[in-house]
């Protein structure tokens, strides 16, 4: 529904109101009704106002009468009409907000001809903002041909045309096709956009019609903004920035204040998009700031919407600023950033505008939780993101529906690595599996591949928790069939990103068989994401993968022959702790020093002496300092278990048994919080390296009972492998209760029984 408000300074009988009302009406997929009243001439003291005021009521007025558009504008003392649509901006769409300019969208002659009549519809369906992924199909299959209709006019010069004129109507067809563009993801059209809008600011001369100039710059900022994050292409960002501050050269904060801050939350929204790129808070900050700035302009009273919209993007720069910096003092800012948007956007009357910043608070919330402000937060971020699905709902909004349910996946998974729970981790998966049944891959390739991506982690850790192989192997296949979309040459960052998951998942499951195959798979995936990650651009990625690289190495040590892949991997470990600092990343910096003393202990089983072994044992309680038992049981076991490993073969290679009883004790610490019921896999591995401490002990003391509580360890441990498919470790087992066996058999009578 477009509506039309008679032209400000038309003559007595609306001529020309009734001639755009004739150039609209009866035209495919609208209807037309004309309000018959001027919109904007309301009289007030600042000219700021006055504007804010005509789009503050048109959009109310548009959303109560349920309409998409109003085209309005004035009749200029040379007869000229100058025409503005403004849009209803019922559906948020996307992560962030940009804003469209305010100003002139088209200036006709006084008697325009039918070619310029298909640019105004064309350019009023442009300002729609389609309500679903559906609408927006149905939008774009009314502007491919309108905007092929206007394509074919290859000169767009009418009688009583002005260059500005001329200008402007071009400016317009590469808005089209940037609306076109955005609406489809269609990045052929965004091209076209981009080119033509190009040509209009290098082929018009600024000084004529400034503002006209202004307001292409911004129309090709929002265009290259969407290519660079289509594209992860840094070049079209960094032009989308110089655009803004060449409209911004016209649009300045003193002469153009409203339309300066328009300009201002796109160019945060831009730097916001570098930022996401790399690693660094320089972007970041200065995307804050400019967030800032803008609202100064944007207030809640002038504009409410728009300010809970610029309001939410702050939210969204402050949540993932505070991604790189440690404490919560980010997230509590994006939180309250977020919740300031719901206070203005009632869920009645912006339904689609309160789910979406309901999800962004979500985030926030999970992102507290993560940071130890607990279940509690967790369970308040989980809720949130329901709550929007109650608004988005599965058949009126599709694409949102599978976004929001990919969210919850993703916050679900939160719950599970930081307090445990297989309830919640099935509910992950079957929210990421109910996402993929709405997306199309052909259709929504990106969100496809991603939810892909996000369903591979929640079938790792899956694997993790139940026996077998099948999740793993699914976790792989989803993992490849991500990589299908986000290659290498589209998607360089998202390839990379894709390609560690599938090293982790290659990894665990070459754990778990005998060969090798999977783990040289694994240890490939991470050299080709050393590619893209490089040290001085990404130094963080880098080092995460450097340190995964460390421990697929070292599996891989374990299965062969020489110390060459033991001594890679202690290299690859050594490597990422320059650049994790402890104080910087903690946690990182503490997993790291665990995989570099299982890398170590290889090396001291594989070579003389003892010094790799005590290098070992001092990683891991290093480790230990920070993965508390209290704050990270889990983790803490780990390292128990990794520092009873690094004893015993230490404790092998000195007379006494110190080192060993010292084993002994940190497998049952670690036993302490791995249950057979929680983690049976991990249980078991600790169960059969006791056994196999033990088993020592018993020889060098010569007790049976040591030698009896060695098979029963390893007993249990056997029961588990068999169920999770661990070939290797359940035939080590098997040939370890077979030598036990025989050796209480052969030497029963000769050890004392204590």
């Amino acid at each position: 529904m477009v509506h039309i408000a008679n032209l400000a300074g038309d003559d007595t009988s609306t001529s020309a109101t009734q001639q755009v009302l004739e150039a609209l009406d009866g035209r495919p997929g609208i209807s037309v009704a004309r309000t018959f009243a001027p919109h904007g001439t309301e009289e007030t003291g600042d000219p700021v106002d006055a504007l804010a005021a005509a789009l503050r009521i048109g959009r109310w007025a548009l959303r109560d009468a349920g309409a998409d558009v109003l085209v309005w504008g004035r009749v200029a003392d040379d007869d000229s009409i100058h025409i503005r649509v403004l849009s209803a901006s019922q559906a948020p769409r996307g992560t962030v907000r940009t804003f469209r300019s305010v100003g002139d969208n088209l200036i006709l002659p006084k008697k325009f001809n039918a070619e310029l009549a298909n640019v105004l519809y064309a350019v009023t369906l442009a300002g729609t903002d389609p309500a679903s992924a559906g609408a927006a199909q149905d939008l774009a299959t009314l502007m491919e041909p309108a905007l092929a209709e206007i394509e074919s006019q290859k000169d767009l010069r009418a009688e009583g045309m002005t260059p500005a004129m001329m200008f402007c109507a071009q400016a317009a067809c590469g808005v089209v096709a940037g609306a076109l563009g955005q609406f489809v993801r269609d990045l052929d059209r965004l091209d076209q956009a981009s080119d033509t809008l190009k040509g209009v600011r290098d082929g018009m001369d600024r000084t004529a019609d400034p503002q006209v100039w202004a307001m292409t710059n911004n129309a090709l900022g929002r265009v290259l903004r969407m290519i660079g994050a289509f594209r992860q292409q840094p070049e079209a960002l960094m032009d989308s920035l110089a655009a803004y501050a060449a409209a911004q050269e016209i649009y300045t904060r003193e002469d153009f204040p409203l339309h300066w801050a328009i300009v201002e939350n796109n160019r945060a929204v831009t730097l916001w998009t570098i930022a996401v790129r790399g690693e660094g808070t320089a972007d970041l900050e200065e995307a804050i700031a400019a967030y800032r700035g803008a609202l100064r302009v944007l207030t809640r009273e002038r504009l409410p919407v728009s300010w809970a919209m610029a309001q939410n993007n702050l939210g969204v720069a402050l949540r993932t600023i505070g991604e790189r910096e440690t404490g919560t003092a980010r997230f509590h800012e994006a939180a309250a950033a977020h919740q300031a948007a719901l206070e203005v956007l009632p869920r009645r009357r912006l339904p689609l505008h309160w789910a979406m910043t309901e999800v962004n608070f979500a985030r926030a919330i999970e992102e507290l939780a993560q940071r130890g402000e607990g279940r509690q937060r967790l369970d308040e971020a989980v809720h949130g993101f329901r709550q929007a699905l109650e608004v988005y709902d599965r058949e009126q909004f599709p694409f949102e529906w599978a976004h929001t349910q990919d969210a919850l996946g993703v916050a679900l998974l939160g719950v599970v690595r930081h307090l445990g729970g297989a309830m919640r981790l099935d509910e992950a998966v079957a929210a990421f599996r109910a996402s993929l049944e709405v997306l199309d891959q052909d259709t929504s390739a990106l969100d496809w591949a991603r939810t892909c991506l996000h369903l591979g982690d929640a079938l790792q850790l899956l694997a993790e928790r139940e026996e077998g192989t099948a999740h793993l192997e699914e976790a792989v296949s989803s993992y490849r069939a991500a990589l299908e979309i986000l290659t290498l040459r589209h998607r360089p960052l998202d390839w990379a990103k894709t390609q560690i998951s599938l090293g982790n998942a290659l990894a665990t499951l070459g754990g778990r068989e005998e060969g090798t195959r999977h783990l040289e798979e694994a240890v490939a995936a991470y050299r080709s994401a050393i590619e893209i990650y490089s040290r001085d651009e990404l130094p963080f990625h880098w080092a995460m993968v450097q340190n995964n690289l460390g421990t697929a190495l070292w599996n891989l040590a374990k299965r062969e022959e020489g110390t060459a892949l033991a001594h890679q991997a202690v290299t690859a470990h050594r490597a990422a702790l320059e650049v994790y600092g402890r104080e910087q990343m903690p946690l990182d910096w503490a997993a790291t020093q665990n995989n570099l003393g299982n890398a170590l202990r290889t090396l001291g089983e594989h070579e003389e002496g003892t010094e790799n072994l005590r290098a070992a044992v001092e990683a891991y309680r290093a480790a230990a300092d920070v993965r508390t038992r209290d704050r990270f049981p889990l983790a803490w076991a780990m390292i128990q278990n990794n520092i009873g490993n690094a004893l015993q073969t230490w404790g092998e290679r000195e007379d006494d048994t110190a080192r060993l009883e010292q084993a002994v004790n940190a497998y049952r610490t670690a036993l302490e919080v791995r249950s057979r019921d929680r983690l049976p896999l991990h249980w078991a591995l600790t169960q059969s390296n006791l056994g196999a401490t033990l088993w020592t002990l018993g020889e060098r003391q010569k007790q049976s009972s040591r030698l009896q509580e060695s098979l029963a360890a390893y007993k249990t441990a056997l029961d588990i492998f068999v169920r999770a498919g661990a070939d290797y470790h359940a035939g080590v087992a098997r040939r370890n209760i077979k030598r036990i066996e025989q050796m209480l058999s052969n030497r029963v009578g000769e050890w004392a029984s204590a």
